[in-house]
């Protein structure tokens, strides 16, 4: 009799815990993810469930990456089912690469007043603003290297059931 009810118990508690982990936490803090040597992400409040996709694309992006390659900022505007089941039908993704390490800022954009094209204004000045303390010197941006991060975002995106726009400048 004990023997079963200690069974019941144990399969009890390991039910419980699967549970419980199988729900993603929504941060209300802004979150840095340092991955030493490949990449640096900071994820606005409630993005962190940004962090699958930004690990989608680092994954796609070619690796060893040389210290001289650099690009252009690329800024996305990116519909995640799971952001839109925590309320947040849109972020807004800027990737880089700066001495061939990759940056990934993630915002929510601000609501419009009447600019069409403040979603584009809002996410590049975030960028420069987070990325303004990393040394450019060294680094000339290269066409392959936005290019790898373009097709990086879109493969990550398809793999995810994402679906994104690039916003061009």
């Amino acid at each position: 009799m004990i023997e079963i009810t200690l069974a019941t118990i144990i399969i009890t508690i390991i039910i419980v815990l699967t549970l419980r982990n199988t729900k993603r936490a929504v941060l209300e803090n802004p979150l840095i993810l340092n991955r030493t040597g490949q990449y640096q992400a900071i994820l606005a409040p409630k993005l962190n469930i940004a962090q699958t996709f930004i690990e989608t694309i680092a994954q796609q992006i070619p690796s060893p990456r040389d210290e001289s390659q650099s690009s252009s900022t690329q800024c996305f505007e990116v519909h995640d089912p799971e952001a839109a089941a925590i309320g947040q039908e849109l972020y807004l993704l800027a990737i880089t690469i700066r001495h061939g390490l990759l940056y990934f800022q993630a915002i929510v954009p601000r609501p419009l007043i009447n600019d069409q094209d403040s979603h584009f204004n809002m996410l590049m000045e975030a960028a420069h603003n987070a990325l303004a303390s990393i040394p450019t010197t060294g680094g000339i941006p290269t066409t392959k290297a936005d290019e790898s991060i373009i097709t990086a975002t879109n493969t990550a995106a398809q793999k995810l059931s994402i679906d994104i726009k690039q916003q061009l400048s």
